[in-house]
């Protein structure tokens, strides 16, 4: 299962990766909710897909994100911070060694706060993202992220 996962992220980024220099598609890392891999691609100027895949010991979480992005809510010294919000999808697969492996799908809501920096094509970003659990049991889950990004 966990090699069906990362090879959908990899095709995925070879679908983006047309992008010209200093480009739409983003690539980098996220620690906190999943720590893994993280992928943005900008398809309008203030509309993007996003995607992360993390791991841990015994578990891959993947979600998928289609994110709107506001530029003019704060700004500090005449420097705009994105605002974002989005809608997603949450995969979440737990292998458990003497049990059955659960996965749980959901839908999740992100919200966060970005900045690209003007003279080299790197975004920082930090977000909240309440999760609803729908498959496997109901629950409710709240990721929170942190992440660098390199455009290309």
């Amino acid at each position: 299962m966990i090699r069906k996962i990362l090879m959908a992220f990899v095709l995925c980024l070879s679908f983006s990766s047309h992008a010209n220099a200093y480009g739409p598609f983003g690539l980098g890392i996220v620690i906190a909710g999943p720590t893994g891999l993280s992928a943005n691609y900008f398809y309008e100027k203030q509309k993007s897909l996003a995607m992360a895949v993390g791991w841990g010991h015994s578990d891959v979480q993947v979600h998928v994100d289609h994110l709107w992005y506001r530029g003019d809510l704060i700004v500090v010294d005449r420097v705009p911070i994105d605002v974002y919000m989005g809608l997603g999808l949450h995969l979440h697969t737990i292998d458990k060694k003497y049990k059955d492996d659960e996965t749980q799908i959901g839908v999740r809501v992100p919200v966060g706060v970005s900045y690209i920096f003007r003279k080299i094509p790197v975004q920082l970003f930090g977000e909240l993202a309440p999760a609803l659990i729908l498959v496997e049991e109901s629950a409710f889950n709240i990721d929170i992220a942190l992440g660098i990004r390199y455009y290309f």
